[in-house]
């Protein structure tokens, strides 16, 4: 060994070192476990307090959907009860007017005078149909067409006894559903066409008045009433022809906003193609009676 001063470390003393060491990088480690512990509860905690205050919005929300629903079907069964009542007074008001003129009627001596009433109480009650139905039925804002031209059918022959003459009615009706709007002016178009039919077509014997109705397309309805009868009179022209039905049925194809049309076809034939919304749909073969 070369000359010099040399410090030896004993050896107690290097270990005593390296157990210190240990200890300090475990208790660092503990450190860094607790802090990570720590964070991980809290983010847990934050956590889980979001999710509560989340779900109780929800629930919040739920509750008020839940109240708006029972509002809305609350006014949606107020708003029917007051479209029935509304539907069955108009009808009542319609009866009245009816009785009205019955009583009319009967200080009337003049034949062509108690006609026209018997035909405004017919036109009345073609009105008072439409809203009957609408309020003894669930739908209170459309009525099925087909049910309520067979119901017409049924009055106008009552009144003129039409089957004791030998008349029949067939219909070919495809069951489309209409509004108030558009069913009001399609039934009187309907009173005045077979009224028309049953008290000028068959002055020689029996016969048959058809009555169809069919789509044409998405947006357009075709209605059709039709008899075997004598026809139009010679040199007939509807430009020049200003009858009261004739006037009237031309008045309601333009409220309709349709296409109106009366000609000659082994009988009388008249047409009207209207459009028309809210329908639903149809089978094949239609409704016939």
């Amino acid at each position: 060994m070369p000359p010099g001063r040399f410090f030896f470390r004993p050896a107690a003393a290097e270990a005593q070192l390296n157990l210190s060491l240990t200890v300090i990088a475990c208790i660092l480690l503990m450190a860094v476990v607790l802090i990570s512990v720590y964070h991980t509860r809290r983010l847990k905690r934050t956590n889980e307090r979001l999710l509560a205050d989340m779900q109780n919005k929800i629930r919040e929300q739920e509750l008020a959907l839940q109240h708006l629903i029972t509002d809305n079907h609350r006014l949606l069964n107020e708003k029917d009860w007051l479209l029935k009542e509304v539907h069955h007074r108009v009808k009542n008001n319609l009866q009245i007017v009816m009785s009205l003129l019955n009583t009319q009627s009967a200080f009337l001596k003049n034949n062509a005078a108690l006609a026209a009433i018997r035909e405004s109480q017919n036109r009345v009650q073609s009105i008072a149909l439409i809203h009957q139905k609408l309020y003894s039925h669930a739908d209170v804002a459309f009525i099925d067409i087909a049910v309520y031209i067979n119901e017409l059918f049924n009055h106008l022959d009552d009144c003129y006894k039409a089957r004791e003459k030998g008349i029949r009615f067939e219909q070919l009706i495809l069951p489309v559903k209409m509004d108030v709007a558009q069913a009001i002016p399609v039934g009187l178009m309907l009173n005045e066409a077979i009224t028309n039919a049953i008290k000028y077509a068959f002055a020689a014997g029996p016969g048959i008045i058809k009555v169809s109705l069919e789509t044409l397309n998405d947006d357009n309805i075709a209605l059709s009433i039709s008899d075997n009868g004598v026809g139009l009179p010679p040199g007939f022209d509807i430009k020049q022809t200003s009858t009261l039905g004739m006037e009237m049925m031309k008045a309601l194809s333009r409220q309709l906003n349709g296409k109106f049309t009366i000609k000659n076809e082994n009988g009388v034939l008249i047409s009207l193609i209207f459009g028309i919304e809210n329908k639903f749909g149809s089978d094949d073969n239609g409704s016939r009676r």
